[in-house]
């Protein structure tokens, strides 16, 4: 399916969201608690038809509980919210729900459209279809069941479900998860083809930049609010630190200025009246606080020496098993020293497996694979499989690296875990944090190539952005799986493609591949 050709049927923009008065939607002091953990208070937010909002945030802080309460499926704590007594919702969870795994794609789409079937049957099963069509599932593929389809395929078939229903509000929580680089870039075409509103929650910066116009960051304090896109919403942000971080130092200078008047006069019984005043006047100040900035998580990997030149040979390999081969690499293909390398190719295509056999933890069907003199690799697993669920985060990081804990606190508090966080056991960890555990270990450890996969699954956008700049200034090897294309531009220098069962190598970092591809 061509993604510059994704086409709506006008059935599904009839009742658009143009005909729905603004505002559409408004949150009043809004606020949530879980656990007795307070998220977010005093949320306000004013939703106007065409309004495309991207919401960001650290992990934790609320973001998809918020979008259920925008839905109806939970409760805020206070507040009130308005909607339109004619708006519909459409709501893409992080993980899609189905009727039954059983059913055929047909039979699924058509049980969230009963409604609509009354209007004209025979009108609608032609509608559904074109519709189909036009979400890249041909004829042939109607009566697949739900269990055969692949993660992208699911989220396609979920957005056409939502179609059916023709929401004027599109909610989208972590729309591109699980996706592969071709169905992000359809997703992308799609929602810029989808003339409503949207709400969306994303870690991924350049689907952010592309499908959102207005940005707003939720905090404990509520929502702060950035009409602008995502890199721009940055850029921004980071003007606010400055003029903070100005004010604050000014401030300091200014307290530390009248202690020191204070600190000499206050014996001084003739100017006693002047020091009284100036101590009551600094009680009156409202202190600021320092603000945290990029600057304040400063973190990499151990300096390295050059072992060799030649990191990774690889001829004639294929993976997978002698049933089912997966790709092979034909002739021959070098790896040299301080190279970064993305690797990208559909989901299935053979991306994981071939990180794996390369780092001898997947048999090889044929072909072989030479590591360098003194290359020690460190191997960042996709599902964290390496981790020990039993241990705590600092028994888990002490075990794999070194006996240093001092060191190991301020790598892990530079990955954004708090000292009191560092005792809690892996198996109750979010996703992200286990992702950050997992990279924790990988900086102590003396690794010179680096083997990973999906490094940036889960993380928020702050932690891909200390991440991203790692890696940037890693000074070994570096093999990366990665569906995410800001990292892929910004550190690699060549790109494999695994495609068609083959794997093919182009020169430069994702950008420069579109353009060669």
């Amino acid at each position: 399916m061509d993604k510059d050709n994704i086409k709506i049927p006008r059935f599904f923009y009839e009742n658009s969201s143009e005909k729905i008065k603004n505002p559409i939607l408004v949150l009043r002091n809004i606020s949530k608690s879980y656990r007795a953990e307070d998220l977010f208070s005093d949320v306000d937010l004013t939703i106007n038809s065409n309004d495309r909002i991207a919401v960001v945030g650290a992990n934790g802080i609320g973001k998809s509980a918020l979008l259920k309460i925008i839905i109806g499926v939970e409760e805020a704590d206070q507040g009130n919210i308005t909607k339109n007594k004619n708006l519909k919702i459409g709501y893409l969870p992080q993980e899609t729900h189905w009727k039954s795994f059983e059913n055929t794609l047909l039979q699924e789409i058509y049980s969230n459209g009963a409604k609509e079937m009354e209007l004209n049957s025979h009108r609608y099963e032609g509608l559904v279809k074109n519709l189909l069509e036009n979400f890249g599932f041909l004829e042939e593929s109607w009566q697949r069941k739900i269990k055969t389809l692949s993660g992208g395929e699911r989220t396609k078939l979920a957005l056409a479900k939502i179609l059916i229903s023709k929401p004027s509000l599109l909610i989208l929580d972590e729309p591109t998860n699980h996706l592969d680089l071709r169905t992000i870039e359809w997703l992308e075409q799609f929602l810029l083809n989808w003339n409503k509103t949207i709400i969306c929650v994303s870690h991924d910066r350049l689907f952010l930049d592309k499908i959102c116009d207005k940005t707003f960051e939720l905090t404990k304090q509520g929502l702060q609010k950035y009409y602008c896109c995502y890199s721009e919403y940055i850029k921004e942000k980071q003007k606010q630190i400055e003029i903070q971080e100005k004010n604050y130092k000014n401030q300091q200078k200014y307290f530390k200025k009248q202690q020191e008047f204070i600190d000499r006069f206050r014996y001084k019984a003739a100017i006693a009246g002047q020091v009284q005043g100036r101590i009551k006047q600094l009680a009156k100040i409202e202190r600021l606080e320092k603000p945290k900035t990029k600057s304040d998580i400063k973190i990499a990997f151990n300096d390295m020496e050059k072992t060799c030149t030649k990191v990774l040979e690889i001829n004639d390999l294929i993976i997978g098993s002698e049933s089912l081969p997966l790709f092979e690499i034909q002739d021959r293909i070098e790896v040299n020293w301080g190279d970064k390398i993305g690797i990208i190719g559909n989901n299935g295509t053979g991306k994981s497996s071939l990180l794996k056999s390369i780092i001898d933890k997947n048999q090889i069907v044929a072909g072989k694979v030479k590591i360098g003199q003194g290359v020690k690799i460190g191997y960042y697993a996709q599902a964290h499989e390496e981790l020990d669920p039993e241990k705590t985060i600092l028994e888990e990081v002490a075990s794999k690296t070194i006996p240093d804990e001092e060191k190991i606190r301020n790598a892990l508090g530079c990955l954004l875990f708090t000292q009191n966080q560092t005792a809690k056991k892996i198996d109750q960890l979010s996703g992200g944090e286990r992702a950050r555990v997992a990279l924790a270990e990988l900086i102590l450890q003396k690794s010179n190539f680096l083997a990973l996969d999906e490094p940036t699954n889960h993380l928020d956008l702050l932690s891909k952005e200390v991440v991203t700049n790692m890696l940037k200034e890693y000074k070994g090897t570096i093999l990366l799986v990665s569906h995410d294309r800001y990292i892929l531009n910004q550190v690699c220098n060549n790109i494999w493609e695994i495609k068609d069962k083959r794997l093919k190598a182009y020169l430069g970092n994702y950008k420069d591949y579109l353009y060669s591809s």
